[in-house]
């Protein structure tokens, strides 16, 4: 199953930024934990299946700020992705609902029916989706993502040679 990665994360911030009218930044070294100009907290996850983890780390963090932020979570597809928006309180509130796991961090799993997802876990959260679907292309193996992290580092004289061996042409 492919992994909703940090291009897919970088994409739905840039569509939540662009509608939201705001500009985000990480907070700490958190990948799914950022912020406007503010300080009003966004917490954007994201994946394929219909549950999704938190830190217990960045839930106490939050607990500590208490900013009204905004929780955004992402469905992703086979190309496209779809993007829920809503209010983070009532999931720092109710965090005690969500499951437990073993390395001490929260998950909990959404449902989604039309424009709304639900949070099965905390009563009366519902998130609207934002916009239309983002067409993302279809997901790469982390195999293509590396040859093409390789390629991009190559010389234009190095790509060429490599072509030209792997298609039999190169005298040896």
């Amino acid at each position: 199953m492919p992994k909703f990665d940090e291009t897919d994360r970088s994409k739905v911030i840039s569509e939540v930024e662009r509608h939201l009218g705001t500009k985000l930044s990480r907070v700490g070294n958190y990948r799914k934990f950022l912020q406007d100009a503010s300080g009003k907290s966004y917490w954007v996850l994201g994946g394929y299946e219909d549950w999704h983890g938190i830190t217990s780390d960045m839930l106490k963090k939050e607990q500590r700020r208490a900013t009204d932020g905004v929780l955004v979570v992402a469905k992703r597809h086979k190309s496209t992705i779809d993007i829920f928006s809503g209010p983070l309180q009532p999931l720092i509130a109710n965090y005690r609902d969500l499951s437990h796991t073993q390395t001490g961090d929260y998950q909990f799993n959404v449902a989604i029916r039309g424009n709304s997802m639900t949070i099965k876990e905390v009563q009366g959260l519902t998130l609207r989706k934002l916009g239309a679907s983002q067409e993302v292309g279809t997901a790469v193996s982390p195999q293509l993502r590396e040859a093409t992290a390789i390629l991009a580092k190559m010389s234009p004289e190095e790509r060429s040679r490599l072509l030209e061996q792997l298609s039999g042409k190169s005298g040896g």
